[in-house]
């Protein structure tokens, strides 16, 4: 009606499960490109490309229990991914959270393969000819295989970006860099949740060494990402720079970016480096916290 503003409210309702599940599949997404990495150097059958493998199967698995857990009915979970009355798959091409579902379905296979390898290779049991001398990674198939799931763990960090820029939904449809935040974050906690573990067991190796140094790049192109996002955020500004929101960010930025970055250069020990990966994790989650919530907290 002329002279009337109508307001629309956002008709999302997304806590902290949902920003949890992000932040979980996110994680295990980077920690499989480190394996990915690796296998590329030949280095498939290291202890770092062992226990990414094993980080990105155990982090993911989350991800289905936090998203089931938001469904209110979590009884009825199976229908995101099989139809009802055919019981075929659930694919629907159009549909943003069915391709999201498929990819997290197929990337789940895949690490779960590769976590299966991870445990031959330690010779914890074997299936036949797939042993611990004879695994898929650290082969020429274990090469092919880390590639897919290369692309895959992109994919998937990327998604729930994307997914949020392509709603119509103010400060997410209007906010072009969600994406790029998304992946760089993921990117960033898979590496520190793998420093994390191997600082607790007490490895040190030449790979890990190198991901220290690979990390402190990580953490400025993360920082730059971070400000290109602020920087671009024009109007919908509002819906990130206030409040809660706004805190999150900052806090993210200083404990989870600067103080890492600092620590670095300051000294070299394990409870820095403890302190360092832990910050960087609680950073990834305080973004992921004010991207979702900003735009529905404002009405």
């Amino acid at each position: 009606m002329d002279g009337i503003l109508v307001e629309r409210f956002n008709p999302i309702h997304w806590d902290w499960l949902v920003y949890m599940a992000m932040f979980v599949a996110g994680t295990a997404a980077g920690a499989y490109l480190v394996a990915a990495m690796l296998e590329a150097f030949g280095r498939g059958r290291s202890s770092l490309a062992r226990t990414a493998h094993a980080v990105a199967f155990l982090v993911l698995i989350l991800t289905p229990v936090f998203l089931t857990l938001d469904l209110g009915r979590p009884e009825r979970f199976w229908h995101m991914v099989i139809q009802s009355k055919t019981l075929m798959p659930m694919f629907k091409p159009w549909s943003p959270m069915s391709l999201g579902s498929m990819l997290l379905i197929v990337f789940s296979g895949l690490t779960f393969i590769s976590f299966v390898d991870m445990l031959v290779g330690r010779g914890l049991f074997a299936i036949g000819p797939w042993r611990r001398d004879h695994t898929i990674h650290g082969s020429r198939l274990g090469l092919i295989w880390t590639l897919i799931g290369a692309v895959l763990a992109v994919a998937v960090g990327a998604y729930s970006g994307v997914l949020l820029s392509v709603t119509n939904i103010p400060g997410w449809a209007n906010s072009v860099l969600i994406g790029a935040v998304y992946v760089a974050t993921s990117i960033r906690t898979g590496v520190a949740a793998l420093l994390l573990v191997q600082t607790l067991r007490g490895k040190e190796d030449t790979d890990l060494i190198a991901l220290h140094s690979a990390h402190v790049w990580l953490i400025v192109w993360w920082l730059v990402t971070m400000v290109a996002f602020i920087g671009t955020l024009g109007e919908a500004s509002r819906f990130f720079l206030f409040g809660a929101p706004l805190i999150a960010m900052i806090a993210a930025v200083v404990l989870g970016g600067l103080v890492p970055l600092a620590l670095h250069f300051m000294t070299h020990t394990r409870s820095a480096a403890l302190a360092s990966t832990l910050l960087i994790l609680a950073g990834g989650l305080l973004v992921r916290y004010a991207i979702v919530m900003g735009p529905q907290l404002v009405h």
